[in-house]
């Protein structure tokens, strides 16, 4: 039978190869493809173009796009126009992933530029799986070099500690099937959504023994909370005043929803907002309007029965129906305030041309 979707979940996950370049991005192209679908070489920067393939795996679909190698931005601009334009077609491959492979040299561990292309993708929201290449070169070393490489890894790249690492060879095809495995698991952590039962339940059982804290040192209490969005999993907690947490307890938010729902491999989006003020009949309070200048003299017509205080006299007598106050004491013959005059004739001869 065929599998059933929903109707907002993809039926394909693209899939970015990215890194520096001669980190082995072509050959991992081609052995997951099990057929040489681009060219490999051992020069640097081979691959100009982005170059994209599907793939089905285990009945998923799969778009796979082999992006050229990212050289430091002095370097990208030195290297002329051709070199430019692939950096930015790798950019926007990156932006148009869901998930993104960052291919590491085994040999010369994680550097500077691994950690800027790394980067790229935590910021843009992509899921990232960190595959550690050329694994076959170095795994005759002690048995502790696996902990001292991906603690090194850890060190440089602290902003994606959620992002798993695997240690593979693309020449030889060793442990290269865990790479789809893990590709298809973090784009599936990366659409996860959580019930808001769940949610809040859970934020109850540490928010009393750890209450958010403000850079503005306010008294802040979390009301409650929910997810609004997923790739990236995006959660708004709604608190009592107006404010944003201070960047090392959103840390700690962050490290409790991974620990407790998974998470893994896909970054996570905190947002704060001011839960509005209900009424006791569950009508919500409308922000008030900013008040009205006072002015020194009256509006043009006061509601009937209104008290309405005139400040250059303290008048504050009720106003009658037709506009005049009660108490104010009218002229013999004359026509009430603000009555315009009435038409009269023309005098005889008065401009007329003699």
């Amino acid at each position: 039978p065929a599998d059933r979707r929903r109707d907002n979940e993809p039926t394909e996950t693209t899939i970015a190869i990215i890194g520096r370049p001669n980190v082995g991005k072509s050959s991992l192209l081609n052995r997951l493809l099990k057929e040489e679908r681009v060219v490999v070489s051992d020069m640097p920067g081979t691959t100009r173009d982005a170059i994209d393939a599907t793939l089905t795996w285990h009945r998923r679909q799969f778009r796979i796009v082999d992006t050229a190698g990212m050289r430091r931005p002095g370097r990208v601009r030195s290297g002329g126009k051709v070199e430019l334009v692939s950096v930015a077609g790798a950019k926007k491959a990156i932006f148009d992933a869901d998930v993104v492979a960052l291919l590491i040299d085994s040999e010369e561990g994680a550097t500077d530029q691994d950690a800027a292309i790394g980067g790229e993708a935590d910021r843009a929201g992509r899921g990232v799986v960190i595959v550690a290449n050329k694994w076959d070169l170095v795994k005759s070393q002690d048995q502790d070099f696996v902990k001292r490489f991906d603690d090194a890894l850890r060190r440089k790249m602290r902003f994606l500690d959620y992002a798993p690492i695997l240690h593979i060879s693309a020449l030889t095809g060793e442990r290269a099937p865990k790479v789809l495995e893990a590709l298809d698991r973090v784009a599936a952590n990366r659409r996860k959504r959580i019930p808001t039962p769940a949610l809040n339940k859970f934020i109850e059982t540490f928010i009393s023994a750890n209450p958010p804290v403000s850079p503005e040192r306010r008294n802040v209490k979390i009301m409650y909370v929910a997810q609004i969005g997923v790739a990236p999993p995006t959660f708004v907690f709604f608190t009592n005043v107006a404010t944003t947490f201070h960047f090392s307890y959103e840390r700690f938010l962050i490290n409790k929803l991974r620990q407790e729902f998974g998470f893994e491999g896909t970054p996570i989006r905190i947002q704060v907002r001011r839960r509005a003020r209900s009424k006791p009949g569950g009508r919500t309070h409308k922000k008030a309007e900013p008040a009205a200048q006072a002015s020194g003299t009256a509006s043009k017509k006061a509601a009937p029965g209104a008290k309405r205080t005139d400040k250059k006299r303290g008048d504050t007598r009720p106003v009658r129906k037709d506009g005049i106050r009660k108490g104010t004491v009218r002229k013999a013959g004359g026509a009430r305030p603000g009555a315009k005059k009435p038409a009269g004739k023309r005098p005889a001869g008065k401009n007329r041309k003699s």
